[in-house]
């Protein structure tokens, strides 16, 4: 459906320094930022078009209205808190635990991702058809049983290898590590499912983000204390003991995947556009050049990360980065909507409706 192997495959090469050669090549902390971000939401965004393969009944966390509304709440309340939880108790304490929870979650977003990186190669692919054993349905988690294969097992193997490898050394690397697989796994796999729900997000996030980095000392506490992969480290220097080092430059994985599934919403809104202004082509795929929602919506959000890195390096200060990524993103694709004028579907654009077409759409073929 999308012409994208070459594209990812350069991304991933890119995006390799901020994992691998960043521990003994010093490259510029504010370049390892804008190329890791970008990045890991274009991969995401390119993965999240999974959802529109129809052949395949896939779970996805499908966001409504009133998740939008209430979303700045409940994530205020667990803000503060941790502020409270890091105030009152012992620190390591307390990262100890946040330790051994990101080292098993770490685990298991690397061996899913592996899984839905290799489950469609041939070898791979039979493994996968080789289902072992049925887990029920589970209260509050899951109302459909699941199914596991052999692939599972391996990829989960494999996952849980980093993720022991994290609870050992915890090193800055395998934070960055984590905090890839944590952001592209939630990009993929988090629908918005309306324009309208993506622009209450982030609307009401702009004013979020601005109140607990600017009106309190919260955030900056929290990021600063809580020991794991809720954000990507970059160091500003570089010596023979780089896994103690400690001056790094941060970045919340918050400031990569809320705006990144507004991005991806982007990419799957060109799709469904596509297929509706030409419904009798059976053979769907674009280039990602035809995705014209995605790529000016990806380059707000470059431009917003440019944004933040400049004002951050001129004041010497952190910034709360959706002050720019959230503008950068809106804007430019309501102008992009402006422009083509389609301004009212896109403002009415309901994921949940079209993937129904496109479903009664295969059938039809």
């Amino acid at each position: 459906m999308l012409k994208s192997w070459n594209f990812q495959l350069i991304a991933i090469t890119l995006l390799t320094p901020s994992v691998l050669i960043g521990r003994v090549v010093l490259i510029p902390v504010t370049l390892q930022i804008f190329l890791s971000t970008v990045i890991i939401v274009f991969l995401g965004s390119i993965y999240s078009v999974k959802v529109y393969d129809t052949k395949k009944e896939r779970e996805v966390e499908i966001m409504q209205q009133k998740d939008a509304w209430m979303f700045p709440v409940f994530g205020s309340g667990v803000l503060f808190g941790l502020f409270l939880v890091f105030k009152y108790f012992d620190k390591d304490m307390v990262n100890i635990l946040f330790h051994i929870y990101f080292s098993v979650l770490g685990g298991y977003s690397v061996g899913c991702l592996i899984y839905e990186r290799i489950h469609t190669l041939p070898f791979f692919e039979g493994l996968a058809a080789k289902k072992l054993f049925t887990i029920p349905p589970i209260k509050f988690i899951t109302e459909k049983e699941t199914k596991i294969d052999i692939l599972d097992i391996f990829s989960l193997a494999l996952g849980g290898v980093v993720g022991v490898y994290y609870y050992i050394y915890k090193t800055w690397t395998l934070n960055n590590l984590l905090g890839i697989a944590f952001s592209i796994f939630g990009i993929e796999n988090i629908m918005l499912g309306q324009f309208k729900v993506g622009f209450i997000l982030l609307g009401l996030l702009f004013f979020y983000d601005i109140f607990w980095v600017f009106g309190t000392p919260v955030m900056v506490t929290v990021a600063k204390n809580l020991d794991g992969p809720i954000k990507l480290m970059f160091p500003k220097e570089i010596k023979e003991s780089y896994d103690t080092l400690k001056d790094f430059n941060m970045i919340g994985l918050g400031d990569i995947v809320i705006p990144g599934i507004y991005v991806a919403l982007m990419l799957r809104y060109d799709i469904i556009k596509y297929i509706r202004e030409n419904p009798n082509r059976r053979d769907i795929t674009l280039g990602l050049c035809q995705c014209k929602y995605f790529i000016f919506t990806l380059f707000g959000y470059a431009l917003g990360i440019v944004a933040t890195l400049a004002i951050m390096n001129i004041f010497r200060a952190a910034q709360p980065a959706l002050l720019y990524l959230v503008p950068g993103c809106l804007l430019t694709s309501l102008l992009t909507s402006v422009v083509r004028g389609d301004f009212i579907q896109l403002w009415n654009f309901n994921e949940e409706l079209a993937l129904g077409e496109l479903k009664e759409k295969n059938k039809a073929n």
